[in-house]
């Protein structure tokens, strides 16, 4: 059975690649990569991976690379997954293609790895494109240069790429991975849901994401978490559900503050929703997205959700008309939010013209096919690529 190498470096990449992960596993020997967030110690989702793995009968190898718990692990795990990405394929020199996906450093180490093993390798989610400073546009971009083929979420990010000099031929618009669960039957049940999070029919849930910027102090990270959940708190809303931020600079003292907050009956701090349950929220309760990570302009178009994007962090970066920019204030942040809990059942009804901007859930079927056409070729077809001068 031919082999394909999926990387994953935390809950957020695997939760959008594991429709992927779950389609291609029957025709293929999937050998699952994980490292970041999946094995540091603040995280340490492997078990999670593994409990959404064995939950859905996905047999899968699973191989892991550590990373050394310091104070500057984002920026020396680079070289550790790097080397420890090559020692893996000289020892599955067989793997016919390796998947990675994203603007993660993490993904960088692997791609790198992958790219001096000559092992032909397909990027998912590039041509991304959001206009503020940090390393997303640099990092995405440097891993679409390194891939061999690509499954874009959208004709725009196909379009970056393709401007980027890379072929036509191997550049795919699949739509969003995450958009396949409802297909799948992946969901969380909306019992589960409420036995679990104690949310009735009648509650207006806020599902608040907010993550650390490159170009901010870790203070100033923190006080900006604050701003926008103490907003959210004190809104119409009536239940609150947090979501661990990313493991970039500030996190030890946003997760500090997260954690206080356990005693607050309208909150519930997650480490993390899980795409599963965060498609489920969306499609089976009055549900809103606050805070300023992609997934909030991504991931929900598909359910016409009122989303508020918090800040500048996704600037530029491809939405839907279900998404609202608001500015880090937290008077602006109550009273967008106020108004989207008060005309909820009329924005969802104007959100319907976007619905299908990132796909329809049929990406991974796409995905699978495209493979399959790419499995036929050689590995020295599927390595050489040209660049095409537009």
């Amino acid at each position: 059975m031919e082999k394909i190498a999926v990387f994953s470096g935390n809950r957020a990449d695997f939760g959008i690649l594991f429709p992927l992960i779950s389609s291609l596993n029957s025709r293929y020997q999937v050998e699952l990569i994980l490292s970041g967030a999946h094995v540091l110690e603040k995280w340490k989702t492997k078990k999670d991976v593994e409990n959404q793995l064995h939950d859905n009968h996905i047999h899968c190898g699973i191989t892991e690379i550590p990373l050394k718990e310091e104070k500057d692990v984002y920026k020396k795990c680079l070289g550790e997954i790097y080397i420890k990405t090559t020692g893996f394929f000289e020892s599955n020199m067989d793997t016919q293609i390796a998947v990675v996906l994203g603007d993660r450093i993490e993904s960088v180490g692997f791609a790198l790895g992958a790219f001096y093993s000559e092992i032909p390798l397909l990027h998912i989610c590039g041509g991304d494109v959001v206009e503020v400073f940090n390393f997303d546009n640099n990092i995405r971009h440097c891993i679409s240069k390194l891939a061999n083929y690509h499954f874009v979420t959208n004709e725009r990010s196909k379009n970056v790429l393709l401007q980027m000099g890379e072929e036509q031929q191997r550049v795919f618009n699949i739509g969003n991975l995450s958009y396949d669960y409802e297909r799948l039957g992946f969901l969380t049940t909306p019992e589960e849901l409420s036995e679990t999070y104690g949310i009735s029919s009648m509650d207006i849930v806020v599902i608040y994401t907010y993550h650390p910027a490159c170009d901010r102090t870790k203070e100033e990270n923190c006080r900006e978490f604050k701003c926008g959940l103490e907003a959210v708190i004190a809104s119409a809303a009536t239940k609150v559900i947090v979501t661990y931020p990313n493991n970039d600079p500030g996190y030890e003292l946003i997760l500090d503050y997260v954690n206080s907050l356990n005693n607050n009956e309208k909150v519930f701090c997650v480490n993390s929703l899980g795409t599963y349950r965060y498609m489920s929220f969306m499609k089976n309760y009055k549900t809103i997205i606050v805070g300023n990570s992609s997934s909030g302009l991504l991931e929900t178009a598909l359910y016409c959700v009122p989303v508020l994007n918090v800040g500048e962090r996704q600037n530029g970066r491809i939405r839907g008309c279900n998404v609202t920019d608001v500015p880090l204030d937290y008077n602006r942040i109550k009273a967008a939010l106020n108004s989207a809990v008060e005309n909820y059942d009329e924005l969802k009804k104007k959100y319907v013209k976007t619905k299908y901007i990132f796909g329809d859930g049929n990406a991974a079927v796409k995905a699978v096919e495209y493979i399959g056409e790419i499995m036929k070729l050689s590995k020295e077809e599927r390595l050489f690529k040209k660049f095409v001068e537009r």
